[in-house]
């Protein structure tokens, strides 16, 4: 490791994504930027020392450290993310992120000449992987740490080419959305209902209310996907808290935290419940697939 003070110095001048020790990150930039892809690969210090191996007399009995190289990562052709860094446990509590082995990445905090993507989307995306992955961000300015919390994001949508009827769903979803009842869909402008409605409410916990309905605008990161594993039938389970603005503060009361550790299980109850159903592909408030086994995690979590 080359310490804290060493590494915001390579990193100056420009936004830093933390992320969880050895973190896949091309998968999570398609998911919000499909044509993403390394313009220069990770190499680790193990691999940069193979690549360059050094020869010759003069350096005959030196033990040289080898050193890690960043790759580059391209989100549009013009827009790269740079990294990783790694810092271990004890340097990112220095950093003021996470406390854990992190990998570190650079982001542009000024508008790239070619670019297609705008700044806030590109910082908007970086806000939704370090929520994603328990990570944090440093902006340039270095003068606050962001560190989304990984819990708020509870709202799960599950995308399927099979249209289940209200009255199916209904008594599926009623074991974990107790005295859940139908209510009329509204219709879009100029046409006729489609899908269904239904809302559980709760004394203290608010509400918990399932959407169906035929979407044209899919999320993006369906599109990196088998067309055969989504469909455009959207099942929407989403959370109404007591106090719904809390829901865009960063560190919410101590009742709608205990709130939302009672609601979450049952939203992955009834998203799982229908992925049985309906077949199709779960996506989270933040544009990411959530796979079979985060889901069934999320289900047993008390």
């Amino acid at each position: 490791m080359t310490g804290p003070s060493a590494v915001l110095a390579a990193l100056d001048g420009s936004h830093v994504l933390a992320v969880p020790r050895d973190t896949d990150l091309l998968p999570l930039a398609r998911a919000w930027f499909p044509a993403a892809l390394w313009a220069r690969e990770p190499l680790s210090a193990a691999q940069a020392a193979a690549a360059r191996p050094m020869t010759g007399a003069r350096f005959r009995g030196i033990a040289v450290a080898p050193v890690r190289t960043a790759g580059a990562l391209s989100l549009d052709g013009a827009v790269e993310v740079v990294g990783p860094y790694p810092v271990d446990a004890a340097e990112a509590r220095a950093l003021t992120l996470p406390p854990q082995d992190s990998d570190l990445y650079a982001l542009p905090a000024a508008p790239v000449t070619g670019a297609t993507l705008a700044p806030e989307l590109v910082t908007g995306w970086a806000t939704a992987v370090a929520r994603r992955t328990a990570g944090g961000i440093l902006p340039a300015a270095r003068d606050r740490t962001v560190v989304p919390d990984p819990a708020s994001a509870v709202d799960l949508t599950l995308w399927s080419a099979v249209p289940l009827s209200g009255a199916d769903v209904l008594p599926l979803v009623r074991p974990a959305l107790a005295g859940s009842r139908l209510t009329p869909p509204v219709p879009p402008s100029g046409g006729a209902a489609e899908g269904f409605a239904l809302t559980a409410t709760y004394e203290y916990d608010g509400a918990l209310q399932l959407g169906c309905s035929r979407s044209p605008d899919v999320p993006v990161v369906l599109s990196t996907l088998d067309w055969r594993e989504h469909g455009p039938w959207a099942y929407r389970l989403t959370w109404q808290p007591p106090d719904p603005h809390e829901l865009d503060q960063a560190h919410p009361s101590p009742l709608h935290v205990i709130a939302r550790q009672r609601v979450t299980p049952s939203i992955a109850r009834v998203v799982a419940t229908l992925w049985r159903a309906a077949g199709g592909t779960v996506v989270d408030a933040g544009g990411f697939v959530v796979p079979h086994e985060e889901l069934d995690a999320r289900a047993r979590a008390r």
